[in-house]
């Protein structure tokens, strides 16, 4: 049996040893539009698809009828999988969105502490082996200091360690290249950067694996493209 959780998106794998390390972290961060949410819907239908395993996306700012119609744009239907009890799309926004500041406030809907709770339940009917969670960035709005952040990010880490699950976390990029809160690289075992650049008057997808632990990776800039059906690396073409 296979040590590794493989993505199946069309030329990364191979950057990687074959993908992700079992019950390993792993951040996948960029400027808006950079196809981080894309990305993770691949891991989780490639893995029910062609892996047979189940995968729970989890999302605090897209709405889960967001998330369906993006993949539609792809061909991806979601909503099958989703009957037949192989992803489970968990829409925590929505649930944020019917209450006020201060009961969301009051109740924790956008803390660590929720997800803790929600994924030991879910985990215990669901048989879950794949996460997203969309995103870290939004839980961090919750805290009031980047020290409480921290620590509440770490204590959740270590319950995914735990868990069985080998999940990926989506955090947005600053304008000067840094992680939102300039922590979340440090709890995850890889970090893979995707971005976008200008170059002579085009712009293009670049896809860089900045670190990964546990596997000998590919460390160069690829491009990528976002065809019909999804995200396709060029493993071969190096950005320099």
């Amino acid at each position: 049996m296979s040590d590794r959780k493989a993505t199946h998106i069309p030329g990364f794998d191979e950057l990687v040893g074959g993908g992700f390390a079992d019950g390993t972290i792993n951040l996948i961060t960029g400027p808006p539009g950079s196809a981080k949410s894309l990305f993770g819907i691949h891991y989780l239908v490639n893995g029910a698809h062609m892996d047979d395993e189940v995968g729970i996306y989890l999302t605090l700012e897209e709405s889960r009828e967001s998330i369906l119609r993006a993949a539609k744009g792809f061909s991806i239907d979601l909503e099958s999988l989703e009957k037949d009890g192989k992803l489970f799309i968990v829409d925590l926004g929505k649930m944020r969105m019917e209450c006020t500041s201060s009961e969301e406030l009051e109740w924790g809907l956008a803390s660590f502490d929720t997800l803790n709770d929600f994924l030991k339940n879910h985990l215990s009917f669901s048989s879950a082996t794949r996460l997203v969670l969309d995103s870290v960035t939004a839980v961090g709005l919750y805290y009031k200091s980047t020290e409480l952040l921290r620590r509440e990010l770490f204590k959740f880490a270590r319950l995914l360690k735990t868990s069985g699950l080998t999940s990926l976390m989506i955090s947005e990029l600053t304008s000067d290249g840094e992680t939102r809160y300039g922590i979340e690289e440090f709890v995850a075992d890889s970090m893979i950067k995707l971005d976008y650049e200008s170059s002579s008057g085009e712009y293009r997808r670049t896809l860089t694996v900045k670190k990964m632990r546990f596997t000998k990776h590919d460390p160069l800039k690829h491009p990528f493209l976002v065809m019909d059906t999804g995200i396709e690396v060029s493993p071969d073409e190096v950005i320099g």
